[in-house]
């Protein structure tokens, strides 16, 4: 009997057209490093030329829901396709358009990051033979990530300035469970109606421009999401003094807030690329109750370590099941010669297998930092885990297993970071209207900063 495990996402998953990404948990030790740390402090190489600053690149992404009839209008306008972005927002103003989702990411040129902000369904795949009334059991499960998750990786043009951008935005949705039949006279088993939608694709962005990266059917007839990114580079400065040997330790915090996701857009439009400013700009907002302190967290490390932080519960569920059992003779085969029939006795469906699941914020990180002490090259990635109920719908059986729903709020990425600032590392939504157990979209955004600060 196969047994089922919940698809646990650490690192980066691949693009369709490409065969070896580069993840930012692994270390290319042949491949050049896409900046260096030491170029930040004004550093000169052998010939005595001043290194360029590393960059940084900042992924918004924005999705507008919108009639079918709506979109094809603001194509046909005369500056349809040049000033689609601002007519979307002028919808939006208007109440013809929705902003239903909203993300931030940062990461090194040439580094493969992932976002997801999903409700992990486990359905199963494989079931017992029917019995006499037409009863059968799942055996064997699978797991689908509903909501949305977008990878992507750009690179940098030195000569032009544009990005040259791989990149996947997916969002799925359970639009319910019916029952198949094969026998139309009995019961029948639950499978589940999803919407898949993913696109998937290379494109050139001009850095500052809103660019439409994909488009995607909407849950409700007619309608249709539009998937925009706004890609900046970020120049980092050079400290304004020395910070030290960088022989000492770092102190890491980790800072999740939350507010309304409306709010939080007009925010990131503002201060998506100062992280110190746009902490500054939330302090009101958490003072008046407008926006929540869902997490922070602190690690002491040194450079060039990995550090693992985790604080929540430990979900135990069953993964492995055995089946009722009726009445009924069954083959015994002692010896190639022989066969008796033995009777299985009735017994009910029981658990043989068990996992644990993590719940609640998790991060693992690692910073090397450069030898003049002013940079620290940061890998990470924040999680938060949520069992939220097991799966519910009234075609699935009281008599089936349990099966936990669980969602996942994660980033995973790499970029540089100038000791002693916050930078604000990206976005950790909630899941949107996933439809598993009626999940709604909240309209909430939950921002994730990094202090960096020498021991």
């Amino acid at each position: 009997m196969k047994a089922f495990t919940f698809l646990f996402l650490t690192f980066i998953s691949v693009l369709a057209a490409q065969d070896k990404p580069k993840d930012p948990f692994i270390k290319d030790k042949q491949a050049a490093p896409a900046s260096k740390p030491a170029a930040a402090s004004g550093s000169r190489g052998d010939a005595g030329v001043q290194s360029e600053p590393p960059k940084n690149i900042s992924c918004f992404l924005e999705t507008f829901t919108l009639s079918q009839a709506d979109y094809a209008a603001l194509l046909d306008a005369p500056d349809g396709q040049d000033k689609l972005h601002n007519h979307l927002l002028a919808a939006v103003k208007a109440g013809t358009a929705k902003l239903d989702g909203c993300h931030l990411m940062m990461t090194h040129p040439g580094t493969r990051s992932t976002l997801e902000c999903v409700d992990e369904l486990v359905y199963p795949t494989e079931w017992t033979a029917a019995d006499r009334t037409g009863f059968q059991y799942p055996k064997a499960f699978e797991m689908r990530q509903l909501g949305d998750h977008f990878e992507f990786e750009p690179t940098l043009d030195d000569e032009s300035g544009a990005l040259n951008v791989s990149h996947q935005f997916s969002r799925d949705q359970l639009l319910g469970v019916r029952l198949f039949k094969a026998d139309a006279t009995l019961a029948g088993i639950p499978v589940m109606d999803l919407l898949v939608r993913n696109g998937t694709s290379t494109c050139r962005v001009i850095p500052g421009f809103p660019t439409l990266i994909a488009t995607l059917k909407d849950a409700q007839p007619g309608g249709i999401t539009l998937v925009f990114a706004t890609m900046q580079v970020i120049a980092l400065p050079a400290p304004k003094a020395p910070v030290g040997n960088g022989k000492g330790n770092l102190m890491l915090t980790a800072r999740v807030i939350s507010l309304d996701r409306t709010k939080g857009w007009e925010l990131l439009k503002k201060h998506a690329m100062e992280g110190g400013a746009c902490l500054a700009a939330l302090k009101p907002l958490l003072a008046s109750k407008e926006a929540t302190l869902e997490h922070i967290a602190t690690i002491n490390i040194q450079s060039g370590v990995r550090a693992f932080l985790e604080s929540g519960t430990l979900h135990t569920y069953g993964t492995e099941f055995s089946p009722p059992t009726a009445n009924a003779l069954v083959e015994r085969n002692d010896d190639v010669k022989k066969a008796a029939a033995d009777v299985r006795p009735e017994g009910l469906a029981g658990t043989t297998a068990t996992e644990s699941r993590s719940t609640g914020f998790r991060l693992e990180v690692e910073p090397s930092r450069s030898e003049d002490g002013a940079l620290a090259e940061m890998t990470l990635a924040p999680e938060f885990v949520s069992m939220t109920g097991n799966l519910k719908d009234k075609n699935w059986s009281e008599h089936y297993p349990e099966i936990p729903l669980f969602s996942t709020q994660k980033i995973t990425t790499g970029y540089s970071q100038v000791i002693g600032t916050t930078a604000l590392v990206g976005t950790m939504n909630p899941p949107g209207d996933t439809g598993a157990n009626e999940h709604k979209d909240e309209g909430r955004m939950w921002l994730l900063f990094m202090d960096v600060i020498p021991e």
